[in-house]
């Protein structure tokens, strides 16, 4: 059974995926922080080197690209030297970004962190968050159909950013029937993915939709389940932490273990869940070993420092080393 789940990964680099959502670039700002200044009880922070990487459905897609699929990118930008960097780091990388829309009342989304002797100092974060305006809209919705008869799977990340509005989800959706259809959701819009074949909020998210549930299991069971009805889609993965997952697929609700590490850094966890569930699944995984699988890629990503992605490489030597032990744990519930 585990060389059949080895072998899947090796069917992941034919499949082609679109990622629709916010994107992000994430920037750290590395430093030493030696004394406090004498303007305000804070440290000062001496710069001594700064990263970026892609961040929210960008870091989807590079999760993607280096689990080996081919990948092609629709969101928006700004006209700023942020959205030159985003490009560059994706382009590098050997993704398609022509699905990505420019627009000049807009910013690029960037979260910067500072960090000094491996303690985050401050995040400051540049954004518009407001619904993206109908020529973006129609400029997006272009780049979606252009594509739509070439993908095998398509992503809607949603981070509450603007990108995904209401017009761009319903239209987006109907244009991906037939095709694998994943998403990530928020707060906002949480309801208007109905009818997907895979719907994976985590459980914050869920119970901020559904606000009369209580967080105790038995009844946190119940809540995914009526929301599974009420979304109509195929599988509704909920990620719980370090308790790992539930799936709910038709009337049968399953619990997945966390493959539990040191954590370092829970940036970009949710990212490669989904990243490798879509590819599993469109590898012919049955939906446990796909979040199995997930599970495992998830607990190797937060051993590292902010957004991460996964290597084939890693993933299979640390399904090689508990494979066994984990799809035991998992359990009707």
């Amino acid at each position: 059974m585990k060389e059949k789940i080895i072998k899947s990964i090796e069917k992941f680099k034919g499949y082609r995926v679109g990622v629709v959502g916010d994107l992000i670039l994430d920037e750290y700002i590395f430093g030493t922080a030696e004394r406090i200044s004498p303007e305000a009880p804070v440290p000062v922070v001496l710069q001594k080197n700064r990263e970026i990487r892609p961040g929210g459905a960008a870091n989807v897609a590079f999760n993607l690209a280096e689990l080996g699929a081919r990948v092609t990118l629709f969101g928006v930008v700004g006209y700023d030297p942020y959205a030159d960097e985003l490009k560059t780091i994706l382009e590098n990388r050997g993704l398609d970004t022509s699905g990505i829309v420019q627009d000049v009342s807009r910013p690029t989304t960037v979260k910067t962190r500072i960090i000094a002797h491996r303690q985050q100092i401050v995040r400051l974060d540049r954004e518009k968050t407001e619904p993206i305006d109908n020529r973006t809209r129609d400029a997006l919705l272009a780049s979606l159909k252009s594509a739509s008869d070439d993908l095998d799977a398509i992503i809607f990340e949603d981070y509450n950013k603007g990108t995904l509005s209401k017009d761009v989800i319903l239209n987006g959706i109907d244009m991906f029937e037939g095709k694998f259809r994943a998403v990530d959701p928020k707060f906002h819009n949480f309801w208007e993915y109905r009818g997907v074949e895979l719907f994976k909020p985590n459980r914050k998210e869920l119970l901020n939709a559904m606000p009369d549930s209580p967080d105790a299991a038995s009844e946190f069971v119940h809540s995914i389940r009526e929301a599974h009805r009420r979304l109509g889609a195929r599988y509704l993965l909920v990620t719980v932490g370090e308790d790992g997952m539930y799936i709910v697929e038709d009337e049968r609700t399953v619990h997945v273990p966390a493959h539990k590490r040191d954590v370092y850094d829970v940036t970009g966890a949710g990212d490669t869940v989904i990243a490798v569930v879509v590819l599993a699944m469109l590898a012919g995984l049955p939906i446990e070993d796909a979040a199995l699988m997930a599970s495992i890629a998830a607990g190797i990503e937060v051993s590292k420092l902010g957004t991460a992605t996964v290597s084939p490489s890693e993933l299979i030597e640390n399904i090689e080393e508990n494979w066994d032990q984990l799809k035991s744990q998992i359990k009707s519930v």
